[in-house]
């Protein structure tokens, strides 16, 4: 069995970046960078309009501008562009919609994009994340992961590991399934790491041993293969544990340049995110991007006993 034997959702090489001419907005390019450093990635920034304007489309053109309020957002646009670097592809467009997060979800699923990466606002514990209403939006409904780039992220890129942060809830075959298929499409190191908090489950127990934490929380064939990339030396395993999020968290060590995954809790509708508690508590804990996966989005491959 190797680390492509199983189901899950392709990636398209589209990366939505939603931007605005802020400093949380520019946060956001700089991960969206990152993420595209050393891959064959194409850069969609786009910035949302209200539904009623008449300007759309990919910008800037050269057709004129039919409002100071469109000239001044292509400006920023081509300011967003600039900032690109030239090995990596970028495309800057203009989407109206009923709202920020309406419109940044829509395009995603319309331009194919694996995620979408949002900048934090000022504030915050630790001055790290603080979500505005779009992004709160984003991370209760939206139907693509969503990356957060914290406050202040300079990162350059390319990313160097990723963590997938999992434990006996929901949400965890696709953490699982995603972090396995993205360390191999990227040829960096995973690392697998368990949180333990007291009480939490009957599978307590099975915290310090990954593998069949995995097999547990996940399924069986998610395990294998982890325990392969394990004797490979291509991925590592942790194991956070404390009296709450925040204690266990406080031990974990992390790289320039990781991206840490998290799954949405058991409230999310198939299909669509839902930040729970522990996720958002993590969220607040850490100094590197997080990446939240919707319920369901990988359709990783289950044991075929359940099938």
């Amino acid at each position: 069995m190797s680390a492509s034997d199983f189901e899950r959702r392709a990636a398209t090489g589209h990366i939505l970046v939603g931007y605005v001419a802020t400093d949380y907005g520019k946060d956001a390019l700089r991960l969206g960078i990152a993420l595209a450093k050393t891959r064959n990635v194409n850069l969609e920034i786009v910035m949302a309009a209200p539904a009623n304007n008449s300007f759309s489309g990919v910008y800037p053109h050269d057709r004129g501008y039919s409002s100071i309020l469109e000239e001044q957002i292509a400006g920023w646009l081509q300011e967003a562009l600039g900032e690109v670097p030239s090995d990596i592809r970028a495309t800057a467009r203009i989407v109206p919609g009923e709202s920020e997060a309406e419109a940044l979800n829509r395009a995603a699923e319309e331009l194919d994009c694996d995620m979408i990466v949002v900048g934090a606002r000022k504030g915050g514990l630790f001055g790290r994340f603080q979500m505005g209403t779009a992004v709160n939006t984003l991370l209760h409904s939206g139907t693509v992961p969503i990356a957060l780039a914290p406050r202040g992220y300079s990162y350059p890129g390319p990313i160097s590991r990723i963590t997938v942060m999992f434990g006996p809830r929901p949400g965890t075959t696709d953490v699982i399934a995603i972090g396995l298929d993205r360390a191999r499409r990227r040829h960096i190191p995973l690392r697998l790491l368990s949180l333990v908090l007291p009480g939490e489950s009957d599978l307590h127990g099975l915290g310090t041993d990954v593998p069949n934490a995995v097999r547990a929380y996940a399924n069986r064939k998610l395990g294998d293969i982890a325990e392969e990339m394990l004797s490979a030396g291509y991925a590592t395993t942790d194991v956070a544990t404390g009296r709450d999020v925040e204690a266990a968290m406080e031990n974990v060590t992390w790289q320039d340049g990781e991206l840490a995954v998290v799954g949405s809790s058991r409230l999310a509708v198939p299909g669509r995110l839902f930040l729970g508690g522990t996720a958002s508590r993590m969220l607040r804990s850490i100094p590197v991007p997080m990446v939240v996966v919707p319920a369901g989005y990988m359709h990783a491959g289950a044991d075929h006993e359940a099938i």
